[in-house]
């Protein structure tokens, strides 16, 4: 019952650190590597225009924190103009009103964009949208029917070619994108000659024909994220919409676009600026490319589809705190080590935790400057405790006295080492006195009840697990993802839970008990 009870237990530890973990990796973007950097965007649109001396309202279309890019933040530099952010149909717009305006005048918008999962944010159910088109199949066939036109046969002709030379909804779409290009083909030209008069351009073509084929689609206009400029162009691509989202793709070629670089601005022939009042208008955009950590783009993810992730996170802490919590999240860690040294290898050691604490003292010192000063000082630490051991002092005055001399030890090094030149790297704080002035204690001890060969193993054992806690407690990596990602603790936490019930033979025990099976070989 307490085995399967302890078995649920571990499952239920492994099971939320795991969902957390994958959670803040997939969905937010948390790096689970150290000063990775990523992409982020700040966009500026610059209108200048002349007003006539009447009110002015001038309506800039603005990108929208939605689908692959957020806006983390957004100015307007407007002054004498009221400004107000409205959504209607045609999308979201800056509303710059001014009682008259005279002369000219320069309005600027500014954004930062950073590039978000598609999937944050949006609901799995999403309705699909219409094709609106009033040459749909049926509708299309039987217009044909009653009173053939060539633009009917001409788009009908187009819409079956495509179909047969594809075998998918994907591939139809590049074989349509393909043939509504070539504007040599007589068919294209009567549908150009016959149909909307904005569909002379190769996106407006391609759209057309798309909905007329059933396929939801729509114009955009938008800036591509390429490098830094001061004139980025705009330009026009196409969205349509399959597997459940809309795809980005070439007018042209039907290529999908990459998600992260194209900006949409407006949608379906919207007009980028509007309004009245004024006269020669200016409008043009500039992009730079800028750097910043991941880790920080993640916390303002989190911060807006999962404020419980930036609410439970060491990261919001103070600076002071989380330098405290860096190194106190990798204790449990090189605890971990030490169990798995003792509990499953046998490995002799001073105390339960000696070695890691011990491996908490070389973090300043390096590891193998600390070693020979920690075997020095333990060393000349042991001959004065033996001489005190003749005075038959009492356990805490012998203890106080060791102390002192360790004091005493550690002030002469770091006078040498500065006199000297050479940079000890000893810091009090860090090298602790008491565990050097226990560990002398526990060695003493041992030499005299057990000998000298078992002190010594006990005392290399204590090195030897201090080197694998050194390594996890300077390791960037490891203290990264501890820091980012402490629900991983209840794994290690399951780990030990495990590790309490092993009750089977050390591996040091093999060798232990080899000599019997020697003598039951011998007797044989």
């Amino acid at each position: 019952m307490k085995r399967t009870q302890l078995l649920i237990i571990v499952c239920v530890l492994i099971a939320t650190a795991l969902g957390v973990f994958f959670f803040k990796v997939t969905q937010l973007g948390f790096p689970v590597v150290p000063d990775l950097d990523s992409d982020t965007w700040t966009i500026e649109s610059k209108v200048s225009f002349r007003g006539r001396g009447d009110p002015v309202q001038l309506r800039l279309a603005l990108p929208e924190s939605q689908g692959q890019f957020s806006i983390v933040d957004e100015s307007f530099i407007a002054s004498g103009f009221g400004i107000e952010t409205v959504t209607d149909e045609t999308g979201r717009r800056a509303v710059f009103e001014r009682r008259a305006q005279d002369g000219s005048a320069v309005i600027f918008y500014r954004a930062k964009l950073v590039s978000i999962d598609r999937r944050m944010g949006q609901s799995e159910n999403r309705a699909e949208p219409e094709a609106i088109s009033d040459y749909r199949r049926s509708e299309r066939r039987r217009a044909i029917q009653e009173n053939a036109t060539p633009l009917l046969v001409a788009l009908d002709s187009v819409l079956t070619e495509a179909l047969e030379k594809s075998a998918g909804e994907r591939s139809f779409i590049t074989q349509l994108a393909r043939l509504s290009a070539d504007r040599n083909d007589d068919r294209i030209t009567t549908i150009i000659e016959g149909g909307p008069p904005e569909i002379d351009a190769a996106a407006d073509r391609l759209v057309f024909l798309l909905n007329a084929a059933g396929t939801p689609a729509r114009l955009v206009r938008g800036i591509i994220l390429d490098t830094d400029t001061r004139q980025a162009p705009l330009e026009s691509w196409v969205e349509y919409w399959l597997d459940g989202e809309w795809i980005s793709a070439n007018a042209r070629t039907a290529e999908p676009l990459d998600n992260s670089r194209a900006l949409p601005i407006v949608y379906d022939g919207a007009s980028i600026v509007d309004g009245d009042g004024f006269r020669r208008l200016d409008v043009s955009w500039s992009v730079a490319r800028n750097f910043e950590s991941q880790l920080l783009r993640a916390m303002e993810r989190g911060e807006e589809f999962a404020p419980w992730v930036n609410a439970t996170s060491l990261l919001s802490l103070p600076i002071d705190l989380q330098l405290v919590f860096r190194v106190l999240l990798l204790i449990p860690l090189g605890a971990l080590i030490i169990v798995v040294l003792k509990q499953v290898i046998g490995m002799p050691a001073f105390g339960t935790f000696m070695p890691i604490l011990i491996a908490l003292a070389f973090r300043e010192t390096s590891l193998f400057t600390g070693m020979a000063l920690f075997v020095g000082i333990v060393s000349v630490g042991l001959l004065l405790r033996a001489y005190f051991n003749q005075l038959q002092l009492l356990l805490v005055p012998r203890l106080a006295a060791v102390l002192i001399i360790v004091t005493f030890l550690m002030m002469f090094i770091a006078l040498v080492g500065e006199a000297s030149g050479f940079q000890t790297g000893l810091s009090i704080s860090l090298f602790p006195l008491v565990i050097i002035t226990m560990t002398i204690e526990r060695m003493s001890l041992t030499w005299e009840e057990d000998g000298s060969a078992e002190a010594l193993k006990k005392a290399a054992g204590s090195l030897a697990g201090a080197v694998p806690g050194y390594w996890i407690l300077t390791n960037e990596y490891i203290e990264h993802v501890a820091i980012v990602f402490p629900e991983l603790l209840l794994i290690v936490l399951a780990i030990v839970l495990m590790l309490g019930r092993y009750t089977g033979y050390k591996v040091t025990e093999f060798f232990r008990f080899k000599v019997l099976e020697d003598s039951e070989k011998v007797e044989r």
